[in-house]
């Protein structure tokens, strides 16, 4: 399966400017916000520091005090209040680039191949990881700022007292540096890590519900639980190392924040005892000390979040940023040659899932306007792949596949088809956002699905998980419903009625004819009578073409279709 990709550091930042730079003006404002918010909170140590000095010599401030604890109070409400605007301002501009990375993130996802989407990784992203991003990104950035921030202005404070107290609190410098470079180099494999056991649980455990029928058909019960168990206790080995990863920073902040104290405190000792410093200024340096260690602490105390969110961060990014550009030209090999008289046109094509693994070799095939061509032949021979490439869920490796229609102009049809959650209504309306009523229930009497309107809600009916159950003969015509809503120029039918079994298929068939008729189809077969009546018939064996032509003519060859038709029961 291939794996997904992870974007690197670099990516994210840039992913992270593009979308904070149209919000810039209000960034500028909570950047403003949080200096005025830290230049207030020096008014109480330097406050309480003269108020030392004024009682060690005695001044009467019966006067004084009231206006003190006024002007305190008045303080730290200011710097409350500009740390809550801040914070909902910043909290504005994180949950809109959350939003942004969602839709840029499904929209990425819609392109991936289907054997990726197959897969867990893509649903734990979906889930975890966005989740990661959306609970730590709000939390994390205004601590962020807040604590860039109050370093600057403190560390400036200190200095303004003594410039020795800032030689002091230099002295610890060297300890958080050395802890932050420790978690830096640690932390991101461990989380990088986690991440990845958690994606491969998902993995598992989506692989064994949704191939539930196989898993007992095979007793395999006890493997998968087995594999399952195996990646659970990884998620578990992982997320302790996280936690031990993060004990050990907590210790090493602790241990610096004293020997920083201890610092300030000596040299303050030191400077009172020549007369450099008043008793009121150490205190002031002492309490500035505390209030530049906190925001110190706290700065690295989320770089344990902000390694989660950027782990998140990463990999929602590796799948958002897969997307190209609107506008952007096809290159060489996909859609465009507008010079082309066919509508769809494979040269030399070749494709495979796994490096070194071809399933398709060689490919040439050339669908005109309003033909109809079908593939049959035995299972992985290479059917369904060259419907895929067609339709646009995989593009060739090799050789050139080139398409009139728009992209958009091009609709597949699975051979398992899916209602939504909602109304019936709602349901078909996917294909045409601005049908009528009357427009839904043509569609649905074109495919044979005259019940649907006959249902007591009708179009207003809840389908889909939680909704009413659908057959698969129903969800075959929904389906098909919705193409002639669509009205595109090529449609690809997956073997979509081959489900219905044998009471439903003739109708199911009559049903798609009806949708195809007028338009460029390709048709992926497993029942021949459903293809007698195609343009041509294209025979794939072993990732080739191996027979082209009529029903006719390739029954008069004698060759691979000929046995085919002969050794399968055809339909009455």
């Amino acid at each position: 399966m291939t794996a997904l990709p992870v974007a690197s550091g670099g990516k994210v930042a840039a992913e992270l400017y593009r979308l904070s730079r149209p919000r810039l003006r209000v960034l500028l404002l909570v950047l403003a916000m949080f200096v005025a918010e830290s230049v207030l909170a020096l008014v109480f140590p330097f406050t309480l520091g003269w108020m030392v000095d004024a009682v060690a010599e005695g001044t009467d401030g019966v006067v004084v005090w009231p206006w003190l604890a006024a002007g305190l109070l008045g303080a730290a409400l200011a710097g409350g209040l500009l740390s809550w605007q801040a914070g909902v301002r910043l909290a504005e501009v994180s949950q809109s680039v959350i939003a942004a990375l969602r839709e840029e993130f499904v929209a990425g996802a819609l392109a991936l191949d289907r054997d990726v989407l197959d897969g867990g990784d893509v649903v734990t992203r979906a889930g975890d990881d966005v989740a990661e991003v959306s609970d730590g990104l709000p939390y994390v950035l205004p601590k962020l700022c807040a604590s860039a921030v109050a370093i600057v202005v403190v560390a400036a404070g200190m200095a303004a007292v003594d410039a020795w107290f800032l030689v002091a609190f230099a002295a610890v410098l060297p300890l958080q540096w050395l802890t932050l470079r420790w978690y830096l180099r640690t932390a991101p494999p461990v989380y990088a890590e986690d991440r990845r056991a958690h994606s491969e649980r998902g993995r598992q455990v989506l692989g064994t519900l949704g191939n539930l029928p196989t898993v007992r058909a095979h007793g395999l019960e006890g493997r998968q639980l087995g594999l399952i168990r195996q990646t659970t206790w990884e998620v578990v080995r992982w997320s302790m190392r996280t936690r031990i990863v993060q004990n050990r920073l907590f210790g090493r902040l602790n241990v610096a924040e004293a020997v920083g104290l201890a610092a300030v405190l000596a040299v303050g000792v030191r400077l009172a005892a020549t007369g450099v410093a008043s008793p009121g200024q150490v205190t002031a340096a002492a309490l500035l000390f505390l209030q530049v260690v906190a925001p110190i602490g706290a700065l690295l105390h989320v770089m344990d979040d902000v390694q989660l969110a950027f782990a998140s961060l990463s990999r929602i990014v590796g799948v958002s940023a897969g997307v190209a550009p609107p506008g952007v030209a096809s290159p060489p090999g996909r859609e465009g040659a507008e010079a082309s008289p066919h509508v769809v046109e494979l040269d030399g094509v070749s494709f495979g899932y796994r490096p070194g693994r071809p399933v398709l070799r060689d490919v040439s095939l050339r669908m005109g306007s309003g033909e109809m061509v079908a593939l049959v032949g035995a299972s992985g021979g290479g059917k369904l792949t060259i419907a895929s490439l067609v339709s646009g869920l995989h593009e060739p490796e090799a050789g050139r596949l080139t398409r009139r229609a728009a992209r958009e102009d091009v609709v597949l049809v699975a051979q398992e088809s899916h209602a939504f959650i909602g109304t019936l209504r709602e349901n078909l309306m996917l294909a045409r956002p601005d049908a009528d009523d009357a427009g839904l229930a043509e569609a649905l009497r074109a495919v044979g699905g005259r019940e649907f309107l006959e249902w007591p809600a009708g179009l207003d009916t809840l389908v889909g998980h939680g909704g009413r159950p659908l057959s698969v003969a129903q969800l075959q015509r929904l389906a098909l419903a919705r193409v002639w809503l669509a009205d595109p120029a090529v449609v690809v039918l997956d073997e979509a009625t081959s489900e219905a079994g044998t009471a439903e298929a003739e109708s199911l068939d009559a049903a798609a004819r009806r949708v195809t008729a007028g338009r460029t189809a390709l048709v992926v077969a497993h029942r021949l009578g459903q293809v007698r009546g195609a343009d041509r018939i294209a025979v794939v064996e072993s990732g080739r073409i191996a027979e082209l032509g009529t029903h006719e003519e390739l029954l008069a060859v004698g060759g691979a279709y000929h046995a085919l038709w002969h050794a399968q029961p055809r339909d009455p």
